[in-house]
């Protein structure tokens, strides 16, 4: 089995909010008063950035054919064919171990089109 490990950058900036989240803006940002700012994407700030970020990506993970394995949800197993490919996950990194460079490959290219790695 081949390693490699792999970074999505901005992970926790790119996940949509699920409840309505509101926040004053920065200043000099020209506002009206008594109005606010209402989030579409996640922030480096917000409490719930891990886990909106971990339930999108497990979201993409299991509709592109993998399969939760090991109590923790973090490890995940996809096969195809004879080949193998392992991915742990850990906040924003990604460990592989595959038996196929080229599945690795090709499930790289598709997590690219989703995130910046």
């Amino acid at each position: 089995m081949e390693l490699y490990h792999w970074d999505i950058q901005g992970a926790f900036c790119t996940s949509d909010v699920d409840t309505e989240i509101f926040m004053q803006p920065p200043t000099g940002y020209p506002l009206p008063d008594g109005q606010c700012l209402r989030l579409r994407k996640s922030l480096y700030c917000l409490k719930q950035k891990s886990t909106l970020f971990y339930e999108n990506l497990e979201r993409w993970m299991l509709e592109y054919g993998f399969q939760l394995i090991g109590p923790d949800g973090v490890m995940f197993r996809l096969n195809s064919g004879n080949e193998c490919l392992i991915v742990s996950l850990y906040i924003d990194d990604g460990v592989c171990a595959t038996t196929s460079e080229a599945l690795y490959r090709q499930f790289l290219a598709d997590l690219s089109k989703k995130y910046t790695l």
